[in-house]
């Protein structure tokens, strides 16, 4: 009997993207800042390759990576923006010249969140104009709006079939963040907490049921900006809600950012106990069976993918210069009986490994580490303890490519 392979497909996951003051000065647009010039046109003097800075090298030697990838997903800390007001009270303001978000394209990034504490530094009108810059782009969203109802939306991108008989499969993503809880009143920024109510909040917005004839989408993803700077280990809290979003919202990919350095992952089984509790919860119904997904299935939660791009001083312990792209293997949830590719969309997809590999921050560039880089052995050293801790397996040796590999 002919057979086919099922086909998979790889989400490449970056923690913040920050394009923003010195970065944004260096792009071939920039907002007026004179401080920011002054200190851009040193580091210029310093390092003359920065003279030719263009919109692909925030992504440096990472960029071949992001064009194989099906889809790369990122966090946008920063507002694209020519409005001038500073959102009040704030240490930080970040923004970019609208234009800049060419970059993103430039990096193949299909997707970005915008709940994080930075896309309103310059109020509701520099978060309209980062919407619109990213529409403009063609460059879909999640976290946050021009309208309430929108902010609550998630994306909906698609990965192609190969089966002509089979629909496109749907990736729903959505997005939230912790901080600042000054924001938690502005409609159109999608903020969370660990209340009771914050989760029931959380239940009916990923588990809403779809419209008349839409499956499900085979794959749900959620962005999280969480937590504080500079800390190994998330929260009880945080590891807490990671289980609540994969065991009763039927998450598949929680995509945390906000620690500023990498953090460990942590594989999390859905149980039969479990999903039959939530089939019970009285009330939930229709939504409750878009919540789970197949018993024994697994979610992949990332606490911290660190940031990517940005032009933040170096701690020394934390070494926020370092980080990692994140590529995550999808495909057919449960595989196939008889060998064929199967014939039912509705079935989804479901992660099958997670490939780490870690760069770094050098002259606001990212760089791909190569495995004889002590850099890179500090990486793989440190990730391979904070998973350890958190009772995940790292597969023993490196990829063909030095990638830390964790297989579900």
């Amino acid at each position: 009997m002919f057979t086919t392979t099922p086909p998979t497909y790889t989400l490449t996951l970056l923690g913040d993207v920050m394009l923003g003051r010195l970065v944004d000065q260096l792009l071939p647009d920039s907002v007026p800042s004179a401080d920011d010039a002054a200190h851009i046109s040193n580091f210029r003097r310093q390092y003359p390759s920065l003279q030719s800075y263009t919109y692909a090298s925030p992504s440096g030697n990472v960029l071949p990576l992001f064009r194989s990838s099906s889809l790369v997903l990122a966090n946008l800390e920063t507002s694209a923006t020519l409005h001038p007001t500073p959102y009040p009270d704030k240490t930080f303001n970040y923004r970019t010249h609208p234009s800049n978000l060419h970059s993103l394209t430039t990096a193949n990034i299909a997707h970005v969140s915008l709940a994080n504490n930075h896309t309103l530094d310059f109020c509701e009108t520099g978060l309209l104009d980062t919407i619109a810059a990213l529409r403009h782009q063609g460059i879909s969203f999640a976290g946050a709006g021009s309208t309430p109802e929108e902010a609550a939306r998630p994306a909906v991108l698609t990965l192609p079939s190969t089966d002509p008989d089979r629909q496109a499969h749907e990736i729903h993503c959505y997005s939230f963040s912790d901080h600042p809880a000054s924001w938690s009143s502005i409609p159109l920024f999608n903020h969370i907490d660990y209340t009771s109510a914050s989760r029931a909040r959380l239940k009916s917005q990923l588990t809403a049921p779809r419209p008349d004839g839409h499956r499900p989408p085979a794959l749900k993803l959620v962005s999280m900006h969480w937590g504080p700077n500079y800390a190994w280990q998330p929260a009880p809290e945080i590891r807490l809600l990671a289980r609540f979003l994969v065991r009763e919202c039927g998450v598949d990919i929680v995509h945390g950012h906000s620690s500023h350095h990498i953090q460990g992952v942590e594989i999390i089984e859905r149980s039969e106990d479990l999903k039959a509790e939530d089939d019970d919860v009285p009330g939930e119904g229709e939504s409750d069976r878009h919540a789970t997904r197949e018993a024994g299935s697994k979610g992949l939660v990332i606490y911290g993918c660190g940031d990517f791009v940005d032009d933040y001083a170096v701690n020394g312990v934390f070494r926020n210069d370092l980080s990692a792209a994140w590529r995550v293997t999808v495909g057919s949830a449960g595989g196939s009986s008889d060998g064929d590719v199967q014939k039912d969309a509705g079935r989804g997809l479901e992660v099958q490994k997670l490939e780490v590999f870690p760069n770094r921050i050098k002259t606001f560039q990212a760089s791909l580490l190569r495995r004889e880089d002590p850099d890179h052995e500090w990486v793989m050293k440190k990730f391979r303890q904070l998973c350890k801790e958190m009772g995940t397996d790292v597969q023993e040796g490196l990829g063909s490519e030095g990638q830390i590999v964790v297989v579900m």
